[in-house]
This record gives structure tokens, C-alpha cells and sequence, in this order.
């Protein structure tokens, strides 16, 4: 049957050590996955820091802000359909399975459009409402159009992805990460720095190389589910059969995260605007030290993939006791690991951001707010493994108002007030994000262990 094939493919084994293996056999390769994709963004940090030019570094800095704003909506389309993805697996139904795969590409591709458009109209004007110089919102707004512009076929790879997960295929969207990063650092080093007869295109060069990587994966990840190379098998010509009623219930189900995303991605702006406002050296310095950190969210990524999949499947067998234990298990190996990279943040923080060559001023200020980055991890793994398992279930709100919260409260006004009104800089910066992500934990334990999410329904 369609669970059974699902379950041998993960060794799925629901207790002890077993636990442990079924959880470390979806994560592993979802941390690879998502280390290559981040490493998209990094390798342009790294080969443009090589420029010696804090506008540039600047202007990728801003445009990847924007553009990571962008796939926040495909990440809501891509966890409504893993949720109910998972749950119609559980239930050893492939035929809704597949449906709910097919409505969401659709969904994700229509997005695609929509975003494109618009965001090349208004690139110029959201930069500047950030206040940054007039040559970093020239060099910004070229970066995020060069990839705004190919986005109808990169950005439907988050919702591939969260379909192929739900089946419990955290390889493939891994095979496809590993080949868009091969094609974006290739192509980038030649481009940015004009090896052989080609022009040094530098940040265009970055631009260019990222947007055809993301088409690149966007063709691989529809492939897989077109070809059968997945769990579930997704006929080309089930895309133009709509189903309205199921549509509406993937968009109610994204919705709530939707708005998480939109509440998180606003206060991403405003934090953004203040940092800004500390100058362009300040900015490029943030930018390196968040180029690092983000290499520390993978494996909190990857663990809390496998927390949603394991969960929405547990739930659509009906075994509650499973969804719990894994998700235990899934968060105590996720702090573990996180838990040591910040170990490692605290003690290297200067030579890993030394790699960049930037300036010396920059990359002091940037070594100093990694060390800060330390104090996040564990409360960072937290969030993100029980945040997941909420999706999972299907209680897409509850990481909403835990997001609100934690904007409003710290990412916002907290940051403000150490970074502007103390007059603390890059470091009150980086203090009020630790606080923001150590309030965000503890309320999401408080709300995990009350147990609402596990009468949550798709």
C-alpha cells in the first residue's frame, strides 16, 4: 500500500533507537538540501567580498532581503501542501495526495507571476524606504530584477519541495539543491570576476548566476514529480485540471502561515531599516555575519522538516503518542547540534568571517556579532523544530502569534532600543535578536506542551 511504500523508504520505526534513525533519515538529507541552498546566497557574499566594496556587499545584502521576503509566500504554499501532503499519506490515500501536489504547483506558479510583476515594479521604491545610498538601491534593485525576473520558474521549487517531503522524499529536493549550488558557484566565479573571454559582470554576474541556478532547480524539482522519481507521481495534465474547493483549502491552510511570514518579513524590514540607518559599513559588516549564521539554520531546517513529516504522518494514522516522541527526539538531536555550532561561533567568530576579505573594519564588527550569534543557537533550534511540528499537524496559527509576539515585542522595539536609543550599534543589533529568539522559544514550549495542535485538522 502507498503508506507502506512510504514507511520502508524512511525505515520508518516508531520507538527508541528506531525513533532516532527514522528521524536523522529525513533530516540528514534535508540538512544537506538546505545547506546547499543557503550556500547559493553565501557564495555570492564570498566571491563579492573579494571586490573590497562595502556598496556591494551592501546592495546584495538589501536585494537578498527582498527576495527572501518573496519566497516567504512559496514557503506558505510549500507547508500547507507538506502538511496535507503528509496526512493524506498517513491516511494511504495517494489519489488525494497527488491532487493536493497538483493544486499547489498550480498555486505556486500563479504566485510566482503575480510576485514577479510586482516586485520589478516597485524594487527601486522598497529600497529606498530602507534609506540606503543611492548606488546601493541602483546595484540592489538590478540584483533582485535579474532574479525577480526568472522567478515564474525557480520560485514553484519551494512548493515541489514541501510536496515531496510530505511523501517523505527529503532526497530529491537534497540531488536538486547539491546541482543548483554546483551551477550558481560555477557560473557565479566566472561571471563576477570575468574569468577568461568573459566581461567582469560582478554583481550582475552574482544575479545572473543565481537566477538561472533557480530555474535550473525548478525544471529538476517539477521533472521529479512529473516522472514518478518520487513517492507520488503528478501527471502534467492534472496542472490544468482545477479544483477550486481543494485549492481554497490549501490557501486556508496556508494563510495562517502566510500571515506569519508576512508579520515576520515586516519586521524583518523595519530591523533592516535600522540597520541601515547605522551606516554602509555597519550594513556590510551585518551582512557577512549573517552569511555565516545562516550556515547554523541548516540543521535546524533539516530537523524541523522531518518533526512536520514525521507528525502530519503520525496523525494520519492516528498514533499521537508517535507525533509526540518524535518530536521530542527530533528537537533534543536538533539543540545538540546547534547547540555546538554556537560553541563554535563563540571561539571562531573572527576567522570565519575573515574568509570574506573584506575590510578590516568590517570584518571586526562582523566577528563580534557572530560571537553574539552564539546565544541564539539553542533557542533558534527550538523554534524552528516545534514551529514545524505545529505545521505538521496542521495548526498553522500557533507559530503565527508566536512570530507576532516576538516581532512586536523584541525583533522591533527591543533592537530599536539597544541599538539606536543605547546607542550600542551593530552589537544592541545582534543582543535584541538573541532576546528575540529566547522569548520565541520559551512560548513555544509553553504552547507545545498544552497539546491544542494535536486537534488541529486539514
Amino acid at each position: 500500500m502507498f503508506n507502506r511504500h512510504c514507511e520502508a523508504t524512511l525505515g520508518l520505526e516508531p520507538s527508541g533507537a528506531g525513533l532516532t534513525r527514522t528521524v536523522l533519515t529525513l533530516a540528514t538529507p534535508a540538512i544537506g538540501e538546505s545547506l546547499l541552498s543557503t550556500m547559493v546566497l553565501f557564495a555570492n557574499t564570498l566571491f563579492l567580498g573579494r571586490l573590497q566594496d562595502d556598496v556591494t556587499l551592501a546592495a546584495v545584502g538589501l536585494g537578498s532581503t527582498f527576495i527572501w521576503i518573496a519566497n516567504g509566500l512559496f514557503r506558505s504554499v510549500g507547508v500547507a501542501a507538506t502538511a496535507m501532503v503528509a496526512r493524506f499519506v498517513g491516511r494511504d490515500d495517494p489519489e488525494m495526495a497527488t491532487k493536493v501536489a497538483a493544486q499547489a504547483v498550480v498555486l505556486g506558479t500563479l504566485s510566482a507571476l503575480v510576485t514577479a510583476v510586482v516586485g520589478m515594479l516597485v524594487s527601486d521604491d522598497l529600497l529606498r524606504l530602507m534609506g540606503a545610498e543611492p548606488e546601493v538601491v541602483r546595484q540592489g534593485s538590478l540584483y533582485m530584477n535579474v532574479i525577480l525576473a526568472s522567478s515564474i520558474f525557480s520560485f514553484p521549487t519551494f512548493v515541489a519541495g514541501g510536496v515531496m517531503r510530505g511523501a517523505g522524499d527529503t532526497r530529491t529536493p537534497m540531488w536538486i539543491a547539491l546541482i543548483q549550488n554546483v551551477w550558481n558557484i560555477v557560473v557565479g566565479y566566472l561571471l563576477i570576476f570575468g574569468i577568461g573571454p568573459l566581461p567582469t559582470l560582478g554583481l550582475l554576474g552574482a544575479g545572473l548566476a543565481t537566477s538561472t541556478a533557480g530555474v535550473l532547480a525548478g525544471c529538476l524539482a517539477l521533472g521529479a514529480l512529473f516522472n514518478g522519481r518520487t513517492a507520488l507521481k503528478v501527471e502534467p495534465r492534472s496542472l490544468f485540471m482545477w479544483d477550486g474547493a481543494l485549492a481554497l483549502r490549501i490557501v486556508r491552510l496556508a494563510m495562517p502561515n502566510l500571515a506569519r511570514e508576512g508579520v515576520s518579513r515586516t519586521g524583518h524590514i523595519i530591523f533592516m531599516r535600522i540597520v541601515t540607518a547605522l551606516g554602509t559599513t555597519v550594513l556590510a559588516a551585518h551582512q557577512i555575519a549573517v552569511r555565516v549564521e545562516s550556515l547554523s539554520y541548516m540543521p535546524g531546517w533539516g530537523f524541523s522538516l522531518a518533526a512536520a513529516t514525521l507528525v502530519g504522518q503520525s496523525l494520519g494514522r492516528g498514533d499521537e503518542e508517535t507525533a509526540v516522541a518524535a518530536v521530542q527526539r527530533t528537537a533534543a538531536l536538533a539543540c545538540g547540534v546547534m547547540g555546538a555550532i554556537g560553541l563554535g561561533f563563540a571561539f571562531f567568530s573572527h576567522p570565519l568571517v575573515a574568509v570574506f576579505g573584506a575590510n578590516q573594519q568590517t570584518l571586526r564588527l562582523a566577528g563580534v556579532a557572530l560571537q553574539i550569534a552564539a546565544l541564539e543557537q539553542v533557542p533558534i533550534a527550538l523554534n524552528m523544530v516545534l514551529s514545524a511540528a505545529f505545521q505538521g499537524a496542521g495548526d498553522t496559527r500557533t507559530p503565527m502569534y508566536v512570530t507576532l509576539f516576538g516581532v512586536l515585542i523584541f525583533r522591533v522595539a527591543v533592537v530599536y532600543t539597544f541599538a539606536i536609543v543605547l546607542g550600542w550599534g551593530l552589537r544592541g543589533v545582534w543582543l535584541g535578536t538573541a532576546a528575540d529568539w529566547g522569548g520565541r522559544a520559551l512560548l513555544t514550549v509553553v504552547l507545545f506542551r498544552r497539546g491544542k495542535w494535536r486537534e488541529a485538522s486539514v
